[in-house]
């Protein structure tokens, strides 16, 4: 007899299965298994979860909120199970594949280079190619155009797997001779005198967290933050940005100078969290499962680990 709160992994796979095609039909006959089978592991998984898990609606199975709660620890439950299998027959070497990489420019440019040279050595056959965010990415993840994404913007939709990969820590560029330079002390309301140049896609602004309410009109804004050395040189404009930017690029490359967050100045309670996204469908094929140990090695090993 079953035990309570057992659960098997064919029923972990039937789960993950309604919940891509919204019927036991469908999801029977991508397990290949006959349909009064799969309707006695969808009785056992209710039984198990004291749920009904999903009901149907017109002609769909649709997900109640336990199971949309439940999805991230039932994949995360399946993918290691499937790792116990594949671990002695999935070999990186052999590996022929394109894994598609949704990410903004700014962390790119850091973790980009350390991924490609780690891909080369463990499996030179794969390749990996990266795309901007933009408003659709979570529809790329899950119809499969896209494997992960690191640190997309707007929220991460119900569902979907997130890993804290990297917290970065964040200072203020300017040109070196920048006026504010002089003073003995920088407070929000000095910062508040100058624009802000912001990069136009970016949730780490200063301008909007000032806490007097002073900022300048005059922001410079601009679509990509490798861009901003230009204007900083050129002008009066500060600018937050990770710290690891500034030291290997802003400072050698453009002769930038930073200065730590004035005491008064909080554009977030704490440093934001670089995240690595991907969509439950993936979670339990052992090449997605390898390269997203591979992404998260490189997020960290160049931004910063998250628990740092």
């Amino acid at each position: 007899m079953k035990e309570s709160g057992e659960v098997t992994r064919e029923e972990l796979m039937l789960f993950t299965a309604l919940w891509e095609k919204r019927s036991l039909t469908a999801a029977a006959e991508q397990l290949g298994i006959h349909l009064p089978k799969a309707s006695r592991l969808l009785k056992s998984l209710r039984e198990s979860f004291s749920d009904d898990l999903f009901i149907r609606i017109g002609n769909t199975m649709e997900p109640t909120r336990k199971a949309s709660a439940l999805l991230p620890r039932v994949a995360a439950s399946l993918a290691s199970l499937e790792r116990l299998f594949a671990e002695n027959t999935f070999d990186p070497a052999k590996l022929r594949r394109t894994f598609i990489v949704i990410a903004n420019s700014q962390p790119l440019s850091r973790f980009g280079p350390v991924l490609l040279a780690d891909l080369s050595r463990a499996s030179p056959g794969s390749r990996v190619v990266f795309q901007q965010p933009g408003s659709g990415w979570s529809a790329r993840l899950s119809d499969g155009s896209a494997d992960a994404a690191v640190s997309p913007e707007g929220n991460i939709p119900n569902g979907f797997m997130e890993l804290n990969a990297s917290r970065c820590q964040y200072q203020i560029a300017m040109r070196p001779d920048h006026p504010l330079l002089r003073l003995p002390e920088i407070t929000a309301s000095d910062l508040a005198e100058y624009p802000e140049c912001i990069v136009e896609a970016s949730r780490f602004r200063g301008k909007r967290f000032l806490e007097d309410g002073r900022a300048s009109d005059k922001t410079v804004v601009i679509p990509d933050g490798l861009a901003a050395p230009g204007f900083l040189l050129a002008s009066d404009a500060w600018m937050v940005s990770c710290t690891l930017v500034i030291r290997d690029l802003f400072k050698p490359r453009y002769g930038l100078a930073a200065i730590p967050f004035p005491k008064d100045f909080r554009p977030f309670s704490e440093p934001p969290l670089l995240k690595i996204v991907w969509h439950p469908r993936t979670a339990s094929d052992p090449a997605e499962q390898w390269f997203r140990g591979r992404l998260e090695n490189a997020v960290k090993s160049a931004c910063g680990n998250a628990t740092a």
